[in-house]
């Protein structure tokens, strides 16, 4: 293939991969996509899946005695891999954990992984206000602290509320003034089984689903190992069968803060 033309370039970027030209698509506006490599059959299972662990995870709020719709939580599955096995395969997707290995460094965790639901018929969507996966901060890194990972489990079309990002507002700390997301903001549309990744701090938000169909997907948040997961999955995967000394580290095992300064004399004995 022939080069670019240029001049007076002095340095430039060389993408030895896939993964590399992705990445510097993430750099430069905030986002990408990645086929996660799966079959329409395994989507199928998937999807059979999603459906019965949202009425599972409905069942069990509903006995604890909680009303998701009255807690802003029925769009949600918490922690969807708890319900649906199955999509713990998604959440260490090999090409998606090259591109994390290289975006965040060796030593990276899932901070959250959760179902989500775009309910059909103009439903009002939990996600659909813009906000930043890390929400209520206004600062801008050098390197990502976080990336997201947006599963889609069906396709995300503009009829039925694919995600909306403004690209590049990962770089400032502030968010645009409403006429500037009106002329900037756009749609990113993708078939099922595809990942919409994001530098964390890319302001985003679900759209209107005009469809009579739910569109689902299932958002995964990797972050570097100082943040907090949003639900400490270590307790609430402590019986996951399977799981290999690597993806235990992912999953946040053996990151506890110490509770005493004999705990932490003790961690650095053993070492």
């Amino acid at each position: 293939m022939t080069g670019i033309d240029r001049y007076g370039v002095k340095e430039s970027a060389v993408a030895r991969d896939e993964i590399d030209v992705l990445i510097e698509d993430l750099r430069l506006t905030g986002y990408t996509t990645l086929e996660a490599g799966l079959t329409g059959e395994q989507l199928d299972t998937l999807s059979r899946d999603f459906d019965a662990a949202e009425v599972e995870y409905a069942e069990q709020a509903a006995t604890a005695g909680y009303d998701l719709s009255a807690l802003g939580e029925r769009d949600t599955i918490r922690v969807l891999p708890k319900f649906a096995p199955a999509f713990m395969t998604i959440a260490f997707n090999v090409r998606l954990a090259q591109l994390l290995s290289r975006m965040l460094g060796g030593y990276y965790i899932l901070n959250q992984v959760n179902g989500l639901i775009n309910r059909a018929n103009k439903s009002k969507y939990a996600q659909a206000s813009y906000h930043r996966d890390l929400p209520y901060q206004h600062f801008v890194s050098s390197r990502p602290l976080a990336i997201s990972a947006l599963f889609a489990l069906d396709d995300f079309t503009a009829e039925n509320g694919a995600t909306r990002v403004i690209p590049a507002s990962h770089h400032r700390e502030d968010f645009p003034s409403d006429e500037t997301v009106r002329r900037r903001q756009i749609q990113v549309t993708v078939p099922r089984g595809t990942f919409i990744i994001m530098d964390c701090m890319l302001y985003h938000a679900g759209s209107t689903n005009h469809t009579d169909s739910n569109r689902r997907g299932v958002n995964h948040v990797f972050t570097i190992p100082m943040l907090r997961q949003q639900l400490h999955l270590p307790s609430v995967l402590s019986e996951f069968p399977g799981l290999s000394a690597d993806q235990k580290k992912i999953l946040g095992f053996g990151l506890d803060e110490y509770r005493s300064v004999d705990a932490w004399l003790g961690a650095r004995a053993k070492k």
